[in-house]
């Protein structure tokens, strides 16, 4: 379920009045103020709804995330009815920049299905499929992806180096992917700057980055 719908408040809402519309229905909604009602069971529901839609839209606001449009919410991600994420985006850089704010954040199923969402299969974005890929531990579907971006753009170094260590014994790409700033092994310090710099990327934001 949309959490603005829930809070009746537009996804440009400021952060005062998502706390605004947050304060007035928790006021309404609240169980102790609806003891005796005939709905409470109802209000308790609707309670709980208004204090999942706003710890949603004020935690994705703090990490970054653009508003989206979302359908249905289920354990802490938002589908619809096949399964699928459903976002609206103006543009494919916007859709890219969630999809590198939500892999820095871990989460790499909600980065996957933005991408899914995505007409254009470029370089970019089969790179990003690879990092998604491996961050969920389908190794061998990450190693196809990023050998399709090295394919479609081998000039790009960052490309050459994330085939590299997929496809390598070393299991520093795997942990650094889970959590970049992690110490790792002095033998991969080119590998985890090109990580930073591919993070701090003017191109879409964070998250894309044409050279070591």
């Amino acid at each position: 379920m949309n959490p603005y719908e829930i809070l009746g408040i537009s996804p440009d809402a400021t952060d005062d009045e998502v706390k605004k519309a947050y304060r007035t229905l928790s006021k309404k909604y609240h169980p102790d103020a609806n003891i005796g009602n005939p709905h409470q069971a109802e209000y308790t529901e609707k309670f709980k709804q208004v204090q999942n839609a706003y710890s949603t839209i004020m935690d994705d606001r703090k990490k970054g995330f653009t508003n989206h449009t979302y359908t249905n919410h289920t354990q802490g991600a938002y589908t619809n009815s096949s399964g699928a994420y459903s976002t609206n985006y103006s543009s494919d850089q916007a859709a890219y920049q969630d999809v590198a704010a939500y892999i820095n954040a871990n989460r790499f199923a909600e980065a996957k299905a933005i991408l899914e969402g995505i007409y254009n299969k470029n370089d970019i974005w089969f790179y990003y499929a690879a990092l998604c890929e491996n961050g969920l531990g389908n190794r061998i579907q990450a190693i196809e992806f990023a050998q399709t971006a090295y394919q479609m753009n081998p000039m790009n170094l960052q490309y050459m180096i994330l085939l590299q260590q997929l496809q390598g014994s070393s299991s520093t790409y795997n942990e650094t992917s889970r959590g970049y700033g992690r110490s790792i092994n002095p033998v991969s310090c080119c590998y985890a700057l090109c990580l930073v710099q591919m993070c701090c990327s003017p191109c879409f934001g964070m998250g894309y980055y044409r050279g070591c």
